[in-house]
């Protein structure tokens, strides 16, 4: 399949996009399934300004990348956050970024992927934003494929 990719992140893949909404598979991928989901209305900045529809398709959204997870690759836990510091930061003030939610998909055990191994060395701590596993776009699309493989609608 073809996907598109990221209009401000070159390096990530646009795996879904609904009416309010883009789920973006990140290429740091060392937590496996490494993604966001990103508001398409860049005048929000806080969840408690989304619209009923727009949370109710947020969390569809993730419910549905969930269990895509779960069924491909057998995910054990969800970190899911929603920070938007770097919008504060001076450099930024002229182009906030929108509102987002990232996901840290965890896995107690080691998980086999395209002849690669993703091992969560920390599972049970706090995610570390700061482990490194950067793939290419082949790679990414293949995660793609797997993921919306097993995507209910």
């Amino acid at each position: 399949m073809k996907f598109k990719q990221h209009p401000r992140y070159p390096n990530q893949i646009i795996l879904t996009e609904t009416e309010y909404w883009l789920l973006t598979l990140w290429d740091n991928q060392y937590y496996l399934g490494r993604a966001s989901i990103e508001l398409r209305d860049t005048s929000k900045r806080h969840l408690s300004e989304l619209s009923r529809n727009e949370v109710l398709e947020l969390f569809y959204i993730i419910k549905q990348y969930e269990n895509a997870l779960k069924k491909s690759f057998n995910t054990t836990n969800f970190n899911w956050t929603c920070l938007m510091n770097n919008s504060y930061k001076e450099e930024n003030k002229n182009n906030p970024e929108p509102l987002h939610l990232h996901v840290w998909p965890r896995y107690k055990e080691k998980v086999s992927f395209m002849d690669d191994v993703f091992e969560d060395k920390i599972f049970g701590h706090h995610y570390d934003k700061n482990k490194k596993k950067y793939v290419k776009r082949e790679f990414l699309i293949n995660l793609a494929d797997t993921i919306l493989s097993n995507w209910k609608e």
